[in-house]
């Protein structure tokens, strides 16, 4: 039974990462609010699941990604701030619902299954991330967010390429 709620966890992860994807890249914001919200809680997700990896996870590679996560990400939240004080504008504190369920799905796992659904969590909210700095680089208002996009859209890029190469072909 257990087996099966692991299972059950891990396929509901996967399948709320895959409509994530599709959905953020329809509604991707140009305007400065709307990017800084949807940065903010990007960045507080990867920082709460970086975590639960730390906590949860077993394989050195998950475990020094999952570092790496979080330590680029503590430093892009502090950069965020700052170019969101510069520009005037307000950031979420909070996660969404959406990002909440993937927490509480990931929460439910340990050790292998734990690795397995975390890594794809991770390319899908790296896929979202590279589209969402990319757009925002390229038609966003010009500022501090939009040069914070310029400036951490490389670092994601290389995140993405770094999750997927632990995921295999």
């Amino acid at each position: 039974m257990k087996s099966l709620n692991l299972n059950l966890a891990a396929t509901l992860l996967l399948l709320s990462s895959l409509g994530t994807g599709f959905a953020q890249q329809e509604k991707l914001p140009v305007d400065a609010q709307g990017f800084a919200r949807e940065v903010a809680i990007s960045n507080l997700f990867e920082l709460k699941a970086a975590e639960l990896a730390r906590q949860r996870g077993r394989g050195k590679q998950v475990l020094d990604f999952a570092e790496r996560m979080r330590a680029d990400h503590a430093r892009a939240g502090k950069e965020l701030a700052e170019a969101a004080r510069k520009d005037g504008v307000q950031l979420a504190d909070t996660l969404d619902k959406e990002s909440e369920e993937k927490l509480a799905a990931l929460s439910a796992l340990q050790g292998g299954d734990f690795d397995a659904a975390y890594l794809s969590s991770q390319v899908t909210a790296h896929e979202s991330a590279v589209e969402l700095f990319r757009n925002y680089a390229e038609h966003g208002q010009a500022g501090a967010l939009k040069a914070f996009a310029e400036a951490t859209y490389p670092t994601l890029r290389t995140h993405l390429i770094q999750v997927q190469s632990l995921t295999g072909p």
